[in-house]
C-alpha cells in the first residue's frame, strides 16, 4: 500500500508541475509572436502528455493503485472505472490539443488553442480531484499532504 501511495504522490507532483508549466505558457502574451508562443506551448504540452501517460501507466498497472483501491474498498469500483474512463478521455483531449498547437508554431489559431488548453487543464484538475477523493476514501490519506 505505501509503495502505491508514494508512487501516486510522485505522479501527482509531476502532473501538477506539468500543468503549471502549460498554464504559464498559455497565459504568456501571443500578440505579434504567435509562432514562438505556440512553439513554447507545444513543448510544455508534450511534457504534460508524458506526465499523463506516466500517471496512467502507474495507476493502471497490474496490482497498481486502482486495483488496490478496489481490493481494499469494493464499494469504490464504479468510481475507479470512472477514473479509468477519464484516462482515455485525457489522452484524447491531449491529442486534440496537440493538434491545435503545432510543434513548429506555425499557423496556430491562438484563441482556439487557448480554449483547447483550458479544456485540457480543467480535465486534468478534475481528474486529480477524483483521484484524491478515491485515495482518501480507500486509505484515509490526504494525497496533497506530501505536496
Amino acid at each position: 500500500m505505501t509503495d502505491h501511495l508514494d508512487e501516486a504522490r510522485s505522479s501527482r507532483l509531476g502532473l501538477r508541475s506539468a500543468v503549471g508549466l502549460v498554464e504559464k505558457s498559455v497565459a504568456a502574451p501571443a500578440s505579434n509572436r504567435s509562432d514562438a508562443w505556440a512553439k513554447d506551448l507545444a513543448a510544455e504540452l508534450q511534457g504534460l502528455a508524458i506526465a499523463i501517460d506516466q500517471h496512467i501507466a502507474l495507476t493502471e498497472a497490474p496490482n497498481g493503485l486502482l486495483e488496490d483501491i478496489v481490493r481494499l474498498e469494493p464499494r469504490l469500483a464504479k468510481r475507479v472505472e470512472r477514473a479509468r474512463a477519464e484516462h482515455a478521455s485525457l489522452r484524447e483531449t491531449v491529442a486534440r490539443t496537440l493538434d491545435a498547437v503545432p510543434a513548429d508554431g506555425t499557423g496556430v489559431d491562438v484563441p482556439h488553442a487557448r480554449d483547447m488548453v483550458v479544456e485540457l487543464l480543467t480535465a486534468v484538475v478534475r481528474h486529480r480531484h477524483l483521484g484524491a477523493d478515491l485515495v482518501y476514501e480507500a486509505y484515509n490519506v490526504d494525497m496533497e499532504a506530501g505536496d
